[in-house]
């Protein structure tokens, strides 16, 4: 059996630490642990690897790191007869590790390599890429997962996140590699006398001075701000930025420094209203206006912001849609420009943009479509966002930034405050004016990819789904098409409804999960709702799930 011989294999490699020998000492009579740990490769995708830090080829460890980065390596080394890559880290457990792993690996097989000497996040990764003219990225982290998970995502010489062809590429390298045998290694002191350097502290400032070129939009500061970076990589580069821009502010304590744990928040997504407990107690003896929280590889942001006598969370979706209507009223000269969004992401977009007269263009979800659509036409992109919290002004980097986008919030709150206004009114005024959008993200958890996929089947073979196809219609197999929304083939089914309301399903591509978006375009915030719930209940009756 190929799990049971897999784990044999690791434990006599004479390669595993005491600690990874223990791990899996502690399965040999668990069967079922075993095949989860040993029986497939961690899944190597668009978003790269992601998984749970364990021993086993199914999880993430230094093993499966520098296996995935000879891939890389073989692979940047076909494209290019020199080629570079740069490195960087948040603060997730072993993601240091895992970078000098990195690191030490791409030295071994001649690739110039930089390494940040400290953690820093996925923006200035990106920004990196491109100003140092480097063919390749890796920033080691998993995003705003709990703390038991790390990550490796892969960055092309745009500074984006590799696509699908790259992707693939990769992978087949990655699979004809020996684990243990086939890994080119040296030393980190090796690394170091050859063909590897630290990051010159110079990156940084070009990153942050370039970053606050691209956003320098209205003067007005007087704002009471409370930050917390949730024990990521946000800290520095978020207090330099605002400090910089002359704001005042205070920042979680508890949160402030790096904390792989994530002791006070065990799922730090900004998304969420409970990570933001402790700088609402903060807020609360502050009057603070506006609360800003960043994920632990900084490239999201959530917001919650004084209303009244309560503290109001934002979601994704409508800080996408405040922010663009901030850009678009503070900007002098629209012509030629667009938007950049997912096609899960906000229908408020269009009504917006539609008034300036904006273009949007959407993409799959994943920013790194966001970034292909950048390189395609940089001069006309005005502002990317996704409605999972990502957003982008300025074409510095092609990933979205956590660091511009607080900053822009606290000036969006400025601004309106120094006009009576918080942004919950703003808010309302622009449902006033478009009449009301609504979104709502649920997700349901599958025991497996097999099981998302019947899931998606059930769904396509249904007649009712059928006859609503919008730009998906007769591509039912998915299989190398354009369709004819403009986009690639993909894995999603997509729903528009005469009044209004749109549903959109889709697999996770790194998690057992399907994630259901539906939006309704209504006179009033109670019959968005109640549509919502009518288009929910009956998606979950169709897949048999009532």
């Amino acid at each position: 059996m190929t799990s049971l011989r897999n784990y044999n294999e690791w434990l006599a490699s004479g390669r595993l630490t005491p600690e990874e020998v223990s791990q899996l000492d502690a399965i040999k009579d668990n069967k079922a642990a075993i095949d989860d740990r040993f029986g497939a490769d961690l899944l190597f995708g668009t978003a790269g690897l992601r998984g749970i830090m364990e021993a086993g080829t199914n999880r993430m460890n230094v093993h499966v790191v520098r296996r995935a980065t000879q891939g890389l390596a073989n692979y940047l080394l076909k494209q290019t007869p020199a080629p570079s890559a740069v490195i960087s880290y948040d603060s997730r457990l072993q993601s240091k590790d895992f970078a000098e792993s990195t690191a030490r690996v791409l030295a071994a097989n001649g690739i110039q390599t930089y390494l940040f000497p400290e953690l820093m996040p996925v923006p200035l990764l990106s920004f990196a890429v491109r100003h140092l003219c480097c063919d390749a990225g890796i920033m080691i982290t998993a995003s705003h997962n709990p703390k038991a998970y790390n990550g490796y995502k892969v960055y092309n010489r745009t500074g984006g996140q590799i696509l699908d062809a790259e992707a693939d590429a990769i992978l087949k390298e990655i699979e004809a590699i020996d684990i243990f045998q086939g890994v080119k290694d040296c030393s980190l002191q090796e690394a170091f006398d050859g063909c590897c350097s630290y990051v010159d502290p110079s990156v940084y400032e070009a990153y942050l001075q370039t970053m606050n070129d691209a956003s320098k939009i209205s003067p007005e500061r007087d704002l009471t701000i409370v930050y917390t970076p949730l024990n990521g990589s946000g800290r520095r580069p978020v207090q330099d930025a605002l400090t910089a821009n002359g704001f005042t502010f205070t920042t979680v304590k508890a949160q402030e420094e790096p904390d792989g744990n994530f002791t006070t928040c065990p799922s730090p997504n900004p998304e969420k209203e409970e990570v933001f407990q402790l700088a609402l107690a903060d807020a609360r003896a502050a009057n603070a206006d506006i609360i800003i929280g960043t994920d632990p590889d900084c490239d999201r942001v959530g917001t919650m912001v004084k209303h009244g006598e309560d503290y109001v969370l934002l979601s994704g979706n409508e800080i996408g849609a405040l922010l663009l209507q901030y850009l678009c009223q503070n900007t002098d000269d629209l012509s030629g420009k667009y938007v950049c969004t997912s096609m899960v992401s906000t229908l408020l977009t269009d009504a917006i943009a539609d008034s300036f007269g904006l273009t949007v263009k959407r993409t799959h979800v994943g920013f790194k479509y966001i970034g292909e659509q950048m390189e395609l036409d940089p001069d006309g992109f005005l502002f990317g966002f996704e409605e999972s919290n990502g957003y982008l002004v300025g074409t510095y980097a092609r990933d979205k930034d956590g660091v511009v986008a607080a900053k822009l919030l606290c000036q969006m709150a400025a601004h309106y405050k120094s006009r009576g206004m918080t942004l919950v009114d703003l808010l309302e005024s622009l449902y006033e004016k478009h009449g009301y959008v609504l979104d709502k993200t649920t997700t349901i958890t599958v025991s497996s990819q097999e099981e998302s996929q019947n899931i998606m089947k059930t769904l396509r073979d249904t007649d009712a789904v059928k006859s609503a196809f919008d730009g998906l219609t007769g591509c039912t197999d998915y299989a190398d098409k354009t369709l004819d929304t403009g986009l690639p083939a993909a894995n999603v089914i997509k729903m528009d409804f005469a009044d209004g309301c749109r549903l959109i399903v889709r697999p996770s591509g790194t998690e057992p999960k399907v994630k259901i978006y539906v939006s309704a375009h209504k006179n009033t915030k109670s019959a968005c709702l109640s549509r919502i719930d009518e288009v929910t209940a009956s998606l979950y009756q169709l897949i048999g799930m009532n």
